[in-house]
């Protein structure tokens, strides 16, 4: 019994113990002013800000702190590498520990200055990302995890969320949405064709409607708003145990328990939304 109580005291002290990674990259990296840079990351603040600058500036930082009673292994590494006109950004993790874990904190921030006008292709688990001046084409796949975009004119903007928010203060050209449980806010926009396919969550938009656009909205729960600032056409809106409100000049063509159709005066766009018991809330300035 003594020899048990002597080997236990000793593996006890040899695991109760901090473990400390830190990870660090500054570096400055040649890429095309309309090249794309393609992210993945995890658990990150990711800064992307676009500037005059002719190259790629990125710079990494992490620090993991972990106390308890354990013992394993981690390593993080982070690859850049150029590609055709853009770069390649992928961090790698491998982690094995056993026992006891009391307490972890992860500190990681991300932050990349490039040509405003390059493309961006992110794929994110948990964290935020503050996008800025970025004028090329965005495409994001996201999961848990926040993005909010300032003074972004690019034309072309793709997103699919699992749960979580996006923030956008302009945008124009095409706008792709499939998100699960995510609010989109959108404000002071021009898209000329939409295509949103949301299951809870809401949908926010402000926007003008070109001529002969496309605008199609597929909701399942939650609330789908679209304040037109300019523009018009037919709207044909279908639900199953949602409500429909409208606000301005908008007439009804034809109305029924789960269908209605509205046109509004001075465009020919053609807006349709499909919704099971999602609210949809129309307002027009004009």
């Amino acid at each position: 019994m003594k020899n048990f109580y002597i080997v236990f005291f000793s593996l006890v002290i040899s695991v109760a113990a901090a473990q400390d990674g830190e990870f660090h990259l500054d570096k400055v990296y040649k890429i095309s002013k309309n090249g794309t840079i393609d992210l993945s990351s995890s658990d990150a603040n990711v800064f992307i800000t676009g500037s005059l600058r002719p190259d790629a500036h990125v710079k990494i930082d992490r620090k993991v702190t972990v106390k308890g009673l354990y013992s394993g292994q981690s390593e993080f590494t982070v690859e850049v590498t150029p590609t055709d006109e853009g770069l390649r950004i992928r961090e790698h993790q491998n982690s094995f520990n056993t026992g006891f874990v009391s307490y972890y904190r992860e500190d990681y921030r991300i932050e990349i200055e490039a040509p405003e006008g390059v493309s961006l292709t992110i794929r994110g688990d948990d964290g935020d990302y503050f996008i800025k001046n970025i004028n090329g084409a965005i495409s994001m796949s996201m999961d848990d995890a926040d993005a909010e975009f300032t003074d972004c004119k690019g034309n072309q903007f793709s997103f699919r969320i699992d749960d979580g928010d996006i923030r956008m203060d302009k945008a124009k050209g095409s706008l792709e949405v499939d998100g699960d449980d995510a609010d989109i806010e959108i404000r002071n926009a021009a898209f000329t064709s939409i295509r949103a396919d949301i299951d809870d969550g809401d949908l926010i938009i402000e926007t003008s409607l070109a001529n002969n656009g496309e605008y199609n909205f597929r909701a399942q729960d939650g609330l789908v708003s679209l304040d037109i600032t300019s523009g018009g056409g037919e709207f044909d809106i279908r639900h199953d145990d949602g409500h429909v409100s409208t606000q301005g000049s908008f007439k009804t063509s034809y109305e029924s328990e789960d269908h209605k159709k509205l046109t509004l005066a001075n465009g020919t766009a053609k807006v349709n939304v499909r919704g099971d018991d999602a609210r949809v809330r129309l307002s027009a300035r004009n």
